[in-house]
């Protein structure tokens, strides 16, 4: 197959296969593309579920997220090449990562127009992906399939689920064969999602009783409908101070824009400013596995291996609530991770 990967740069030998290229989105417009990677399960691709994984942002790469959590490798502490992670999902299921929306990752479009719109033009164009993506790999169209991802994936998932299960009603050929989501610390309601980061400081002791109580009694949590980017938390003058002394105290810092810094792990130190210094293999901040940001190893190689487009353009979102309408069909699963804030 065209898109079938030899090798990546650095790749230790592995006895799975990897697909990366693009699915034209739009019959009628020429340069409308969605970038994806495909990795076969280690054992048995042809038995074991898909698992389609969409990362947050909104506009954040999913391939580039997959290189750093739940994909088939990390990148090694020279920054030089690959290892395999221990914890990758393939070992259970056939991953598939899908930078979306158009201008995130290596996804593209020659019509500047596509790179302004919000959650419901993205969840279509997600939709034609599936569509076709599944006309090129029509094997795994019986498969059973996750959806999956984490931050604002809370809304890019469950947007992506509901518009699976409305095209079955409507199709009369083949469903997809839709079973439960996965949201990993996801973004959902703006209040609840401010107070869960001094539930987890609590738990991890970063901030005493005494203060984390007082941010309970102080901050009112019901929003019940609040879900919309453009609605922020509106909290009291008491409740904000509280808020931002437990950060101080929790990071045992003076300066609560240190806070931003430390979003996606809480014991590591901020990103290196010099990239340079990373890429020379010089580490600059204690990550997740390694401690190197992936995206230093997606050099000059591993574009031309890929035959990749780029661009770099700006992304504006809106957000939607699917979650409640799903309980009684599928099997969403809710989980943290406890070293990050979103």
């Amino acid at each position: 197959m065209n898109d079938l990967i030899n090798k990546l740069p650095g790749q230790p030998d592995v006895n799975f296969r990897q697909f990366a290229g693009y699915i034209d989105v739009d019959e009628n417009v020429d340069g409308r593309s969605l970038f994806y990677y495909f990795v076969e399960a280690e054992k048995d691709p042809m038995i074991q579920p898909l698992t389609v994984w969409l990362t947050g942002g909104p506009g954040c790469s999913s391939v580039g997220d997959g290189f750093a959590s739940v994909g088939p490798f990390i990148v090694t502490k020279d920054v030089h090449g690959l290892q395999k992670n221990l914890f990758s999902w393939n070992k259970v299921s056939n991953l598939l990562f899908i930078d979306s929306p158009i201008g995130s990752g290596w996804s593209y479009s020659n019509t500047s127009s596509d790179y302004d719109n919000g959650d419901d033009a993205t969840n279509t164009i997600l939709l034609t992906f599936m569509q076709k993506w599944y006309e090129k790999y029509p094997v795994f169209k019986s498969k059973t399939l996750y959806l999956a991802g984490s931050s604002y994936a809370g809304h890019f998932v469950p947007n992506l689920a509901n518009a699976l299960l409305d095209d079955n009603k409507q199709s009369k050929q083949s469903k997809f064969n839709l079973k439960g989501l996965a949201l990993g610390n996801p973004m959902l309601r703006n209040k609840l999602d401010d107070l869960a980061k001094f539930d987890l400081f609590f738990s991890r002791e970063m901030i005493n009783n005494s203060v984390y109580n007082q941010i309970k009694k102080e901050c009112n949590a019901i929003d019940e409908n609040n879900y919309f980017f453009n609605l922020k938390a509106i909290w009291s003058a008491t409740c904000k101070n509280l808020m931002e002394q437990a950060i101080l105290v929790a990071f045992k810092t003076d300066a609560t824009n240190y806070f931003p810094l430390k979003l996606f792990d809480i014991f590591r130190d901020p990103c290196a400013e010099n990239e340079q210094d990373l890429n020379l293999g010089k580490q600059k901040y204690k990550g997740l596995f390694t401690g190197i940001e992936p995206n230093c190893h997606i050099d000059g190689r591993v574009v031309s291996q890929l035959i990749l487009n780029t661009t770099k353009l700006i992304w504006i979102s809106t957000w939607f609530p699917r979650l409640k309408s799903f309980f009684n069909n599928l099997f969403p699963l809710q989980y943290s991770v406890e070293i990050k804030m979103v």
